[in-house]
């Protein structure tokens, strides 16, 4: 028993222990430390229901003491703040929290869509925020909850599992929007200097739409569970289905004569590729909107591909990689900056 909460391994779920953490640590509520009595120039909100969104704080306040930090888990609180950041963490766990409090999503999509003031997702975070989705947990019923406002299409666990985890060099983010600050100035040695993306069971931007602006790329391979749901994907496309949402797909063949083998995921056409059930399914295939959708194209012998992982829409920012965990501050300032510059404008 803790605080007057039993907690039984068999009644309480990650979902709901993400909550207790929520509801329990304080902290950093409000963080107005460095300020004194004086108003802060700007306020950031962080979606505080699971994930990183202590780290995130703390970026955010260590560039300058003129920056507060709140932490949101309800829908009135966006009404406080200037820009907020859906961190990076468990998109699933985020999303049945999300659902389950009170007006709070339906709150985020009007402030995502209001374009009024900045948002930015990163990795899990990144997975809210995108219109499309692919590869999303096999446990809910009705799909990934997402919030939507970037046209995006994105793939989940593209980088593979926890313990695939890594870090690659990055195009270096913009110069930001708006540096009237004490604390936004960048070197000169760092404006063009790689980022260091820190992937964390990442997911990856498939395609985006003409009007998001494509602010990186890398060239990476899509773990197995990934290629298998890309393969399946380009069929649904070939069959001209607008796929808005699609599960996991198995990753395992099963022989007729027994036994099971890893499906071959590298894309490459083969004379008899297509069996009977196939031309079935795209025959039977609903077409409720016709879209052009082209993935980027995999390697026969690798299967790496060139994924989006940083795109910008308005006042809307998204990021795969994990900004809060990298020791520089770079990407944390370009998004002030554009809080800042939202806030200056009548």
């Amino acid at each position: 028993k803790k605080r007057g909460v039993s907690v039984n391994d068999d009644l309480i779920t990650h979902a709901q222990l993400a909550l207790f953490r929520g509801n329990t640590i304080d902290k950093l509520e409000t963080n107005n430390r460095s300020m004194s009595n004086n108003q802060p120039d700007i306020t950031v909100g962080v979606l505080a229901l699971q994930g990183a969104f202590e780290e995130h704080q703390r970026s955010i306040e260590s560039i300058s003491p003129r920056i507060a930090t709140v932490q949101v888990r309800t829908a009135d609180q966006l009404s406080q703040i200037d820009g907020i950041v859906l961190p990076g963490g468990e998109s699933t766990a985020m999303g049945l929290i999300g659902d389950a409090t009170p007006g709070l999503w339906d709150a985020l999509r009007d402030f995502v869509r209001s374009e009024s003031r900045p948002v930015w997702g990163t990795c899990a975070g990144m997975i809210l925020l995108a219109e499309r989705c692919v590869g999303t947990s096999a446990v809910i019923a009705a799909g990934q909850s997402l919030i939507g406002g970037m046209d995006i299409l994105v793939c989940r666990n593209y980088f593979g599992s926890q313990i695939s985890s890594f870090e690659m060099a990055t195009p270096a983010p913009p110069v930001p929007p708006c540096s009237k600050l004490e604390g936004m100035e960048n070197t000169s040695e760092d404006v063009d200097a790689p980022f260091p993306g820190v992937f964390i069971r990442a997911p990856a931007i498939l395609t985006a739409s003409p009007d998001v602006e494509v602010l990186g790329k890398v060239v990476a391979a899509p773990c197995r569970a990934a290629a298998v749901v890309l393969r399946e994907l380009e069929r649904k496309i070939e069959a001209g289905e607008n796929v808005i949402q699609m599960g996991v797909v198995d990753a395992l063949e099963r022989r007729a004569g027994g036994g099971i083998a890893y499906a071959d995921v590298r894309l490459r056409k083969a004379e008899g590729d297509d069996d009977g059930s196939y031309e079935e399914e795209k025959k039977e295939a609903v077409i409720q909107e016709r879209i052009n959708i082209d993935l980027p194209g995999a390697s026969d012998e690798t299967n790496a591909r060139e994924v989006i992982c940083a795109v910008r829409k308005g006042k809307v920012l998204c990021t795969a990689f994990h900004p809060e965990i990298a020791d520089d501050l770079r990407w944390h300032k370009y998004f002030v900056g554009m809080v800042l510059a939202a806030k200056q404008k009548p």
